[in-house]
């Protein structure tokens, strides 16, 4: 099955948001979740492009007049509102809503259509599994195990989802801008929330791991190590039996 990837770039204005994203990166991506006793839980996914709204916004201001810019920016709402730059994730919201061991589905936009905010609640680490695979869609393995249970052990596998994404948002690196300054303006992050204590954590190179309180976890990392490790979203979170 052929699952829809978040249409990130609307074709009119491809040029001008693509040197956008050379210049800034302008992309963050977060994977939010909770695990049960029983191992259900709850995941919430965010693509966050809020950092394009307010340079198209600067952009269509510099160039008018004071009334000028106001409808270049309602104009944009508009747009925004009627073809959103995240209406993949809409579609995708639709498949999940399909899903055996999936509900309670939200879909919402925040800041102009430019942030995207989808969650769940998913009844085992099956039903996730089968959701990450319509929300991270990675073609070399369309059924692909994103978590497995080894124990008291969480084990979470990586797609070449963000890879192929920070592909596309950079194109082939050949430009002479560095294109490791716009990787690492790039960022993803992670939140758990457990039942029980997290007793260790097993986490790629550059990934930041900070523990806030004994069942919680949250990591961040760029897409400057999402390109140069595949492995760099695997995790291995041990917790207290």
């Amino acid at each position: 099955m052929n699952h829809p990837v978040p249409r990130l770039l609307n074709l009119p204005r491809l040029a001008a948001i693509g040197a956008i994203m050379l210049l800034s990166g302008c992309l963050t991506i977060e994977e939010h979740y909770t695990f049960k006793k029983d191992g259900s839980g709850t995941m919430e996914y965010v693509m966050d492009l809020s950092e394009i709204g307010s340079m198209m916004d600067a952009l269509g201001s510099s160039d008018q007049g004071e009334d000028g810019g106001k409808k270049a920016k309602q104009k944009k709402k508009d747009k925004a509102q009627d073809d959103s730059m995240l209406a993949g994730m809409e579609a995708q919201a639709k498949q999940l809503e399909q899903l055996q061991g999936i509900k309670k589905v939200k879909m919402k936009t925040e800041k102009d259509g430019y942030l995207g905010r989808l969650s769940f609640a998913f009844a085992d680490v099956a039903a996730l599994n089968r959701a990450l695979n319509v929300l991270m869609p990675d073609s070399t393995r369309p059924d692909r195990q994103f978590f497995r249970w080894e124990g008291a052990v969480l084990v979470r596998t990586g797609s070449a989802y963000a890879r192929n994404l920070g592909t596309e948002m950079t194109g082939d690196g050949s430009d002479s801008l560095d294109i490791s300054q716009v990787l690492e303006s790039m960022k993803y992050k992670f939140s758990f929330a457990f039942a029980n204590d997290v007793q260790d954590v097993g986490a790629a190179y550059g990934v930041v791991v900070d523990r806030p309180k004994p069942k919680q976890l949250e990591l961040a990392t760029d897409w400057r190590v999402i390109m140069n490790d595949p492995k760099a979203l695997d995790l291995r979170i041990v917790l207290d039996k």
